[in-house]
């Protein structure tokens, strides 16, 4: 695991807008930074599609894709400790955390009762350690819940600040840690940005654009948010190929991971069933 840890406000912005009031509270950016493809935008994005076609998003002038493939999509800007990371998913084993240790099949042990911000924080800790680095603490300007039922798992955007081998940096975005399964895992999926205080402000925007541009199939989504641990066929027969119990459920974090998470729809447009007051 390499770790450098690193709504829908309108309704036109394409597939994926996401976290706009988590840029608005760490650099005092517009909530409504316009997506790719609007001629009025500032930065123009080229588009970009991950050789897998799992994953597709605009990259800024002097910015470069890092690596991309199973919808994530990582890239670096012109300055030193400027990253983006779309669509990044830890496996974690519900155990002790120590950092450095790596579980079987998986990236880290946590809790998974730990909050959501202890379990960002051991996420950024096992990249530390795995990479030889010490060990450094993460404080958090603010930590907003995003209402979810409590089925679907827990979902939160944050601003941040920590420190990396290169000096202070700063840190926004959404994380969400999905169900426990029946073996003891559960995944996390992080959708973030990162830079050094000095270009923080500037960064926020096209962190923006970059994020409203960000798009996942739906059958790839799906994918990525399905248990590590596969539930067993009813009665104890195989099941057969793209048809496992508990399908719906999965079409539904799906649906609600999209809304929620990546369009970031208000509330009163959500259908019942993913916490809103819309009829399903």
């Amino acid at each position: 695991m390499n770790v450098t840890m690193q709504g829908k406000y309108q309704a036109r912005m394409l597939h994926h807008a996401a976290l706009a009031a988590c840029y608005v509270a760490f650099a005092g950016a517009s909530p409504t930074a316009p997506a790719q493809g609007n001629a009025s935008s500032p930065i123009q994005l080229q588009p970009y599609t991950a050789p897998d076609q799992s994953a597709s998003a605009g990259v800024p002038p002097g910015w470069k894709v890092t690596d991309a493939a199973q919808t994530v999509i990582n890239m670096a800007g012109p300055n030193q400790g400027e990253t983006i990371t779309l669509g990044r998913t830890f496996i974690a084993r519900n155990a002790p955390f120590q950092p450095g240790q790596r579980a079987a099949g998986a990236d880290l042990s946590m809790p998974y009762n730990a909050t959501l911000t202890q379990k960002f924080t051991m996420i950024w800790q096992q990249g530390e350690a795995l990479g030889g680095q010490p060990v450094s603490q993460v404080t958090f300007t603010s930590a907003t819940p995003i209402q979810l039922p409590p089925a679907l798992g827990q979902c939160g955007r944050f601003v941040a600040s920590s420190t990396t081998s290169q000096g202070a940096v700063k840190l926004m975005g959404a994380f969400c840690s999905l169900p426990l399964d029946s073996g003891g895992f559960f995944k996390n999926i992080l959708v973030e940005a990162q830079a050094p205080p000095d270009v923080a402000a500037k960064d926020a925007q096209i962190a923006s654009a970059v994020f409203a541009s960000y798009k996942v199939s739906q059958a790839m989504l799906q994918k990525k948010l399905a248990p590590v641990t596969m539930p067993k066929p009813a009665g104890g027969g195989g099941a057969m190929p793209g048809i496992i119990p508990g399908l719906k459920a999965t079409d539904t974090f799906a649906n609600c991971f999209d809304l929620t998470i990546l369009r970031d729809t208000p509330k009163w447009q959500l259908p019942v069933e993913c916490g809103g007051t819309k009829p399903d």
